[in-house]
């Protein structure tokens, strides 16, 4: 007999980030937020029980915006669904590349649901290696107010900033000076991660070398991570023939990617490095 997932006792739904962070310290260790909830179904179909408590933060309507800030950049709540982030007019318009890689997430039903903010928190949505690529800060509502970080700060630690922080927003600088590349190669069944996700951002000074340059490699259970060391041996250079045939080694070891039932980690690892590669030569 197949074993019954347990029902949560309760699901609360605050409307401002005030209540919502009251009630997860009033219920440490036994409540957890929800949005779309596509992540925790695919946790309750790997046999994970939810939790006794549920605080939605689905009425907190100010976390479900786009908007452009006085500088120039693209502010998206985190609430915010995939595809409502891939067809907005300011997202297409100002930021192509993030379009382009949240139309490679899964499924349309789940794009639907999904939010941006819960593909961030993942730790492995296709979603990040874009917005490391574009060098995106995250927003935190705590204790003190907001607080705001480098997306590449926060998957460095792998933790919120603070006790019952809420994710409220992510800000992608705009416009963007550099050419920016996106490529998923593998699975796109609906809860099941890439094979291989990379990304990067490239800038030339008019001397034709690089002037800023951000190279990122993930997929499966890998947490896309820039290739800082890779970056550094590029930063002022001009990109020749043997610098690019250099590089291969350096991105296989500094990506670090691992295996797993759906591919090798030599496998990720290759793919990443010619990804990058590729995308470095066809842009000189």
């Amino acid at each position: 007999m197949d074993t019954q997932i347990p029902v949560p006792t309760s699901v609360w739904q605050p409307g401002s980030l005030e209540e919502a962070r009251f009630l997860k310290e009033e219920l440490d260790g036994v409540s957890r937020f929800i949005a779309g909830g596509t992540l925790m179904q695919m946790q309750r179909e790997q046999g994970v029980s939810f939790p006794p408590h549920l605080i939605s933060l689905e009425r907190i309507q100010e976390l479900a915006d786009i908007e452009e800030t006085v500088d120039g950049s693209i502010r998206i709540g985190a609430l915010t669904d995939l595809e409502s982030c891939r067809t907005h007019p300011l997202v297409r318009r100002k930021c192509p590349i993030l379009s382009e890689a949240i139309g490679a997430i899964a499924s349309p039903a789940v794009r639907n649901r999904g939010t941006i903010g819960g593909n961030v928190l993942y730790g492995v949505g296709d979603a990040i290696p874009v917005l490391l690529a574009l060098d995106a800060r995250l927003s935190w509502f705590c204790e003190n107010g907001i607080r705001s970080e480098w997306i590449n700060d926060y998957l460095s630690k792998q933790e919120a900033p603070a006790k019952a922080a809420i994710l409220t927003d992510i800000t992608v600088a705009s416009p963007v000076k550099g050419r920016c590349f996106f490529r998923k190669i593998g699975r796109r069944e609906t809860f099941v991660p890439s094979v291989v996700t990379v990304a990067m951002y490239r800038e030339m000074t008019d001397r034709h070398t690089i002037k800023e340059i951000r190279m990122v490699a993930g997929g499966g259970v890998n947490t896309p991570r820039r290739l800082k060391m890779c970056e550094r041996e590029l930063i002022g250079k001009e990109l020749t023939d043997d610098l690019i045939v250099s590089l291969s080694a350096g991105i296989k070891e500094e990506a670090a990617l691992i295996g797993d039932v759906f591919a090798s980690a030599d496998y990720r690892r290759t793919v990443a490095a010619n990804l990058l590669l590729a995308a470095l030569q066809s842009d000189r």
